[in-house]
């Protein structure tokens, strides 16, 4: 596997946490209120949930991958 330049990396890190966090966030207020009632996609909302979460994990270790490839003194600057 190669690594994403830096830029390309925060990109594709931005466009993840755009598409997911709202994403993340409207699964845990569904699976909070859920325990209110029988929902019986529960447990669907959670392997989305942990999809989605994968998927901006995967966004961040790019990053990190990213990073860990170029001299420290070009990543100050």
């Amino acid at each position: 596997m190669t690594t994403k330049p830096l830029g390309s990396a925060i990109l594709s890190l931005l466009v993840a946490a755009d598409q997911r966090c709202p994403a993340i966030i409207g699964s845990a207020h569904l699976m909070y209120y859920a325990r209110f009632s029988h929902i019986p996609d529960d447990q669907q909302t959670f392997e989305q949930l942990k999809r989605d979460v994968a998927d901006l994990n995967a966004a961040v270790a790019a990053v990190e991958a990213a990073m860990s490839a170029k001299p420290a003194e070009a990543i100050a600057s």
